[in-house]
């Protein structure tokens, strides 16, 4: 691939440009399964030199909650302070609402387009699967305070170096689904 190639899935749309994936804010929301069947969600984003807070979600996260809770005090500040990024976010109801993408919009917020029932690429998906991998190494959190606290911790120690890792994967990422076709692939 050269500096300006694309990757794309089976519905043909562009989902990667190597030359923004220095640029690029990737970002995710996941429950975390805990004891008694109770959850917690969290949101973070990472790119290849920085990543925001972690935000412990503790309701249903519609749009307005989005905006009010992570938008604005969260993706604004950090792409404002790092200029030049694109946010990368799924199809998500919250996230697709009209009044999210005025918001964007209105703070001059690029976003990726993410075409419906394409390849998820996101490298944040395998930090999700690490940061739970080290708390299950802590002791079990006796509530859910406990539990953000851990998480919180556990993500602010996360080293640069593995975030860039994942984030450089890209390439990777994009060459494999192409020789899949859009297909299945080990990430």
């Amino acid at each position: 691939m050269n500096r300006d190639s694309t990757c794309a899935g089976r519905m043909g749309e562009v989902v990667y440009t190597e030359e923004r994936a220095k640029d690029m804010l990737h970002h995710v929301y996941e429950r975390k399964v805990i004891f008694g069947g109770r959850s917690v969600m969290i949101w973070g984003g990472i790119s290849l030199h920085t990543k925001t807070d972690v935000v412990p979600v503790r309701q249903t996260l519609n749009a307005q909650r989005y905006q009010n809770t992570i938008i604005q005090p969260i993706i604004v500040p950090h792409i404002r302070a790092n200029r030049g990024m694109i946010l990368m976010q799924d199809n998500a109801t919250p996230h697709k609402a009209r009044t999210t993408q005025q918001m964007l919009q209105m703070n001059n917020i690029r976003v990726l387009d993410w075409p419906p029932c394409s390849p998820n690429l996101n490298p944040i998906e395998h930090v999700w699967d690490e940061l739970d991998r080290r708390i299950r190494r802590l002791p079990q959190a006796q509530n859910l305070a406990q539990l953000e606290t851990f998480i919180v911790n556990t993500w602010n120690n996360l080293p640069r170096r593995f975030l860039q890792n994942y984030v450089n994967s890209m390439r990777r990422r994009c060459q494999a689904v192409i020789v899949a076709r859009g297909g299945h692939t080990r990430y």
